[in-house]
């Protein structure tokens, strides 16, 4: 599944953990802003810099919450395909998205969600 995301520039604290103290659209001057790195704004540290009620807890839920979504859309998508190869007249087309929905399928199941962004697997076409 991807998603539209915007590169931004953060500066980030010496504290640790760090916390993003400054946020730009475009790469600033690094002689005045010092240790600015480049993100994404879908990155779990900028989001909670927008909404410090995210925590890591709420975050690692919200990652669960996603990837369970996922994992019964696929699922859902699986049902009658599966139902005409249980029958035994799924044609070749039909198998092979069956084989394309499974393999998305296993791979949803192995996303690592602890991760800043996790890579989610594209979604297999109809």
């Amino acid at each position: 599944m991807t998603t539209e995301t915007t590169t931004i520039f953060v500066q980030l604290s010496d504290e640790a953990p760090p916390r993003i103290t400054a946020v730009f659209l475009s790469p600033p001057d690094p002689d005045y802003w010092p240790g600015v790195i480049e993100m994404q704004d879908d990155d779990p540290r900028y989001q909670v810099y927008l909404h410090p009620e995210l925590q890591p807890a709420a975050i690692l839920k919200a990652k669960q919450d996603q990837k369970d979504a996922l994992i019964a859309a696929a699922s859902q998508a699986m049902v009658p395909i599966l139902v005409s190869q249980q029958l035994g007249n799924a044609t070749d087309a039909e198998t092979a998205t069956a084989k394309a929905w499974q393999a998305y399928y296993r791979s949803l199941q192995l996303v690592d969600i602890t991760v800043d962004s996790p890579a989610w697997p594209d979604v297999p076409a109809l």
